[in-house]
């Protein structure tokens, strides 16, 4: 974790701003890019380490100790950031990539590993993600007013931290499990240098296949996923340390029909689609000096895609390249000062074959397949964005943090320009009150497909946020901490799809808004008890072009409530349950239909876009876990029931050819998901 690091000659005003600085903040939120008063020494020189406050407004960190045993998540870590606040729930089997962060649309927020960004997050329906969480440090949320370090998002970020492979001997892990299985080993390779590998495959088609029914009208998934990863520690020295990282994953999701649907004669026969990715991933730390880190990397791979629709078919082939170079250095007892330069550079070939698709957010399907009209599109794209930034954070006083910065982005594709100037503040009320807050503005270019020639239109612009939170944290003994935040967004020149998809098919001109409050309770009670409280109420609306009415959010969720809690009942047993309650997503209503001769279907008459909510989600999911301990190996055992009173949470509605009559599609069942795990 993110510390100051201050030797036992070292500087007594730099320990006391230190000491001040940690009590400011619980320890679940440290930095772990805070600045460092010495580089690290070798062990015979002593050191204290104290926390460091966060350079964010709102930042809620995970620790591994965490991530693989919250309830429901199937000890997934980027599954298990759903119990914060701000974070909106996603519905079962949906695309997933990265979380809703409030009120905002996957697309605009980033996950990055170890500073590089990943574009594909979660296997398929965001099941569980494509990184193994016995490998991560830490998962950490920033659901807004984020750092200038980052950019090219307007929504939020989730940092995600990737540990080193064990030195100390050699350890090894295998997992079997309902859903999935996977392998890990790691250890040292020499004094300086470690070794980790893992690999995972699905388990779902090996008992899926049994329901394919020839006949059947209904649609049925067989769906296979894997991923791997590779890591490889080095430390050239106390001051110089380097990391290479090798990871990918593939989904392959197949549908199958025996009969047209009802509703549209255009879904009939084999489906299917294909998404990969592959990173390869370098990293060099290096202490330059006492007060002066530097931090290197660069990522590179593609991501290959394809797949059927009925009539729709789609192929692409994506290339990226993410590099940074991070320079943080500590000018004064006061004043810390961090700089960098991020580059991110993109190549897309892309086909597709079929109708247009209408607007991912905020448009209603406009009925058949059948009824929409073929286009046969065949479009590529190469873009260069740079950017830098450069922050400081001054600390006058034992009490007060002050962190101005400001980010510069070229985008080439829009050959445009942004800066956008940022601010946070914490000043420490009390022993164990901090009051902090933030504004700034936040940039991000349209998604590939929208700005590339054929597809989508080459002139749309990036759009903005504006961002401001304020809260305040407390900290009661080491029993309870509270966090409360207010925030609030607003949304200029959006991404919108043209009426009808007509040519240029995206524009600027969209606008928006959300707001809302954020409430995390967690209490601590030894070692044998911990619990939390989540809440989230929040409202995120838009405005689709001037004069437009406003509208909810696609994913606008009022009340989003999350309790958990775990309990070591001893003897190596640990039970726990979470209960979600979440305000029903918006939908628009179907309130007619009309015939088209031309293709003998039906089209749908909508009213109000988003006039009409679904029934409210709510789930309870348990986890009861027991591990035997047989000299150096550890067998765990744990069974989780996921929505475990078989809640019928309506996730959409099914139609009839002619809408008159409909159906809810509800989303998970009951599932009890049986898992055993040998560690080395």
């Amino acid at each position: 974790m993110g510390r100051y690091r201050v030797r036992s000659f070292g500087n007594l005003r730099a320990f006391a701003l230190a000491c001040a600085a940690s009590c400011a903040a619980p320890a679940w939120a440290a930095d772990d890019s805070a600045p460092a008063v010495a580089d690290e020494e070798p062990e015979f020189e002593g050191t204290a380490e104290v926390e460091a406050p966060p350079r964010e407004a709102t930042k809620r960190t995970l620790e591994k100790d965490q991530l693989t045993t919250v309830p429901g998540t199937r000890g997934d870590a980027l599954r298990a950031i759903e119990i914060m606040p701000g974070v909106s729930r996603t519905p079962f089997a949906s695309n997933a990539g990265p979380p809703l962060l409030r009120g905002s649309p996957a697309g605009e927020s980033l996950v990055m590993f170890d500073g590089a960004q990943a574009p594909l997050i979660y296997h398929f329906g965001g099941l569980t993600s494509v990184f193994n969480a016995h490998l991560l440090e830490s998962v950490t949320l920033y659901p807004g007013n984020f750092s200038a370090r980052y950019g090219r998002a307007a929504g939020g970020v989730v940092e995600v931290k990737v540990r080193d492979p064990k030195s100390d001997r050699l350890h090894g892990m295998l997992e079997l499990s309902a859903i999935d299985s996977f392998a890990l080993v790691e250890g040292p390779l020499s004094q300086r240098t470690s070794l980790a590998l893992a690999a995972r495959r699905s388990n779902i088609d090996l008992f899926f296949e049994a329901l394919l029914d020839d006949d059947s009208t209904a649609v049925v998934a067989a769906p296979v996923y894997w991923d791997y990863q590779a890591i490889l520690a080095h430390r050239f020295s106390e001051a110089h340390q380097l990391r290479l990282l090798a990871y990918g994953s593939e989904d392959t999701f197949e549908l199958q029909l025996g009969k047209s649907a009802a509703d549209d004669p255009a879904l009939r026969g084999e489906f299917g689609s294909r998404q990969g990715l592959h990173r390869l991933q370098v990293e060099l730390v290096s202490h330059l000096s006492e007060r002066v880190k530097q931090e290197l990397m660069l990522a590179v791979g593609p991501a290959p895609g394809r797949g059927n629709f009925g009539a729709t078919h789609f192929d692409y082939l994506s290339w990226e390249a993410h590099g940074r170079a991070d320079w943080s250095v500590v000018a004064s007892d006061w004043l810390r000062l961090s700089a960098g330069l991020d580059v991110h550079a993109l190549t897309v070939n892309f086909l597709y074959n079929g109708p247009l698709p209408p607007p991912e957010e905020g448009a209603p399907s406009q009925g058949s397949l059948a009824s929409n009209t073929p286009a046969r599109i065949e479009s590529d794209l190469q873009a260069l964005r740079p950017a830098g930034y450069f922050e400081a954070s001054l600390q006058p006083s034992a009490r007060l943090l002050l962190v101005p910065g400001v980010r510069v982005d070229y985008i080439s594709d829009a050959q445009a320009w942004r800066v956008d100037p940022r601010f946070s503040s914490r000043f420490q009320l009390l022993g164990a009150t901090t009051l902090k807050g933030g504004v700034g503005a936040y940039s991000q270019p349209g998604q590939y497909w929208e700005v590339m020639a054929g597809f989508g239109n080459p002139e749309v612009q990036p759009f903005r946020t504006l961002q401001a939170s304020a809260g305040v944290e407390q900290q009661v003994a080491d029993v309870l901490s509270a966090d409360l935040d207010g925030f609030y967004k607003r949304w200029d020149a959006r991404v919108l799809g043209t009426p009808g998809g007509a040519a240029p098919h995206y524009v600027n001109g969209g606008t928006g808004k959300a707001y809302g409050l954020e409430l995390l309770l967690q209490a601590k009670l030894g070692e044998r008890y911990q619990g939390f409280a989540s809440y989230t109420l929040s409202r995120s609306t838009r405005r689709d072009g001037d004069g437009a009415p406003e509208r909810l959010f696609d994913r606008d969720q009022t009340h989003n409530l999350s309790l958990g809690a775990s309990l070591k009942l001893g003897y190596g047993m640990q039970v726990g349950a979470r209960f979600r309650y979440v305000t029903g997503s918006p939908y628009s209503a179907v309130r007619g239909a009309v015939y088209d001769a031309t293709t003998d279907t039906y089209r749908p008459l909508y009213g109000a876009a988003n006039d009409a909510r679904y029934p409210a989600f709510h789930q309870l999911d348990l986890r009861v876990e027991k591990v035997w301990h047989a000299g150096p190996v550890d067998l765990t055992a744990y069974l989780e029931l996921m929505n475990a009173y078989n809640a019928q949470n309506q996730e959409s509605r099914r139609y009839s050819f002619d809408y008159r009559e409909s159906s809810s599609v509800v989303g998970m069942p009951f599932f009890p998901n049986l898992g055993l795990r040998g560690e080395l």
